[in-house]
Parts: C-alpha cells; structure tokens; sequence
C-alpha cells in the first residue's frame, strides 16, 4: 500500500532568499540566493497567500472529504502560515501523482470559495513514506511540531 507525505507551500512564501535556503526541482535545496529572489518576484502575479487559522481549517476540512470521495486514507494534516503537509495511503491502482493532482485540485476549489486568489504553489513536493519507522517519525514528532492547525485520524483537529 503506498503511503506519501505531500507538501505544498502557499503562493510567493519560499523564496531563493530564504536563510534555510530554497529547493530547485532537480537540483535539491540550494543555499540563499538574492538574484533569484528578484527574478521570482518580478514573475508574481499577486501577492503572497498565507495560512490563517480560516485557511488552515478550511485546507483540512477538504482534505477529509477528499479521503472520503477520492477513496484514500488520511493519516495527518500539518498546517503552519507557509505551507501545509498531508500523510496518505492508499489501495488500488492510483498514482501518487493523480492523488496529489487531485488533492491540490480539492484543496484549492476549497479555498477559493473563501477567496479567490492563488493559493498554493504548482506541483508540490512528495516523500514517499519508506516504512514503519519513517511513518511514525512523521506522526509523533514532524507533523505534531508545526505550528497552526493540524488534524490526525483517531484524535481529530488540534493546535
């Protein structure tokens, strides 16, 4: 059964500059970068979204009726301003891409009924979850460490 943690980081927030530093597709994560920051500015076409309390909620609400409708297995949700993480699994004969596809499609259907705007960044980051070990590292202590809203099957939401 495969199990993935997708990530998906809200419009405009991770740039070059960052100090941690910034992930290229393909070449991994990069050290801070200025130039680079200006040239992803001057491509923006709005402002950068951001997770409020509403827009956590909001996030983790569709990814429950998303488990439901699209037949996979939510374990967790993680929120924080910048960015939100999502542990599933799942049987059958989807890819992680058309579940990823999928969820960030509901997600930001979601979302725009609040506001409409961009909201996440395309694509999206997925880690698929190696074995039991990993997955319980991610359950008790990389999800439940971030800051805003998060949701975990059995328990609920929680701060």
């Amino acid at each position: 059964m495969p199990c993935y943690l997708y990530t998906w980081h809200a419009y405009a927030t991770w740039m070059p500059d960052r100090k941690q530093g910034y992930v290229k597709k393909g070449k991994g994560v990069l050290p801070p970068d200025e130039k680079q920051a200006a040239k992803y500015r001057a491509r923006q076409k709005e402002p950068a979204a951001s997770f409020d309390d509403v827009i956590q909620r909001l996030a983790i609400d569709e990814c429950l009726v998303a488990a439901e409708r699209r037949k996979f297995r939510l374990h967790a949700v993680a929120t924080e301003l910048t960015h939100l993480h999502v542990l599933i699994s799942w049987t059958g004969t989807g890819t992680f891409e058309q579940l990823r596809r999928g969820l960030r499609e509901s997600i930001t259907r979601r979302l725009n009924i609040h506001h409409r705007r961009t909201w996440l960044e395309s694509g999206g980051s997925r880690k698929r979850v190696r074995d039991q070990r990993h997955f319980d590292y991610l359950m008790n202590q990389y999800l439940p460490n971030h800051g805003g809203w998060k949701w975990r099957e059995n328990v609920g939401y929680y701060r």
